[in-house]
């Protein structure tokens, strides 16, 4: 193998959080626009932050911005029992660690999502997880990335970035990872991977060791 580290997304790539993310902003737009948001227009925008995926789902302009990130903080809480990793992953970032392989994250999530490896148990197999409170600019902006090679001390050209959105697979190309690789199970459409052009495309998580050869 030739990569020395490995760069996940987390949301819809280790963890299927897509009925979580739909419970929340069907509810939050209920409360605030009079009519829940569908299941495609929500997904369509999960790229950014938290903070603009709110911006971009809710219409109603009368109601600070702030309350109604509050609001969908209290939501995001309630939904967790919807979270839950994708077959493969527990298994595979423990393989990783045992190869030698460094493992981190970057999420345009913040401190929930950490707490959310912790709740699953996998939180000792990352090295690094970056969030949107560690950065100024979300993917596909590179930042994010650079931020967890320059943690483990690992140069673009021997990192892979795996993600299920373009945002992560131009963020890869724009950090100079020796390879991208898109994963289908989460938000991202296949015919916008496919544009994006990731190196590889795999439909689930342990598949990831079938293109790192």
């Amino acid at each position: 193998m030739t990569a020395q580290a490995i760069i996940f997304d987390l949301d819809g790539t280790l963890c299927d959080s897509r009925e979580s993310a739909f419970w929340q902003f069907i509810e939050l737009t209920r409360e605030y626009d009079g009519q829940a948001a569908n299941r495609e227009t929500i997904a369509a925008a999960m790229h950014g932050t938290t903070e603009s995926v709110v911006r971009a789902l809710v219409k109603n302009t009368q109601v600070p911005l702030e309350e109604i990130v509050r609001r969908h903080a209290e939501l995001r809480t309630e939904s967790t029992k919807l979270l839950q990793l994708y077959p493969g992953v527990q298994e595979l970032l423990p393989l990783l660690r045992r190869m030698g392989v460094q493992v981190a994250a970057v999420t345009a999530g913040n401190q929930y999502n950490v707490r959310y490896l912790h709740d699953a148990g996998v939180h000792e197999h990352f090295r690094t997880v970056v969030t949107a409170d560690d950065v100024t600019n979300p993917k596909p902006h590179p930042e994010g990335l650079l931020l967890a090679l320059e943690r483990m001390g690992v140069a673009p050209e021997h990192a892979v970035m795996v993600g299920d959105t373009t945002a992560d697979i131009h963020a890869g190309k724009r950090a100079g990872v020796i390879r991208t690789v898109a994963v289908t199970h989460g938000f991202g459409t296949l015919d916008e991977l496919h544009a994006a052009e990731p190196d590889h495309i795999i439909h689930d998580i342990p598949s990831l060791l079938d293109v790192l050869e």
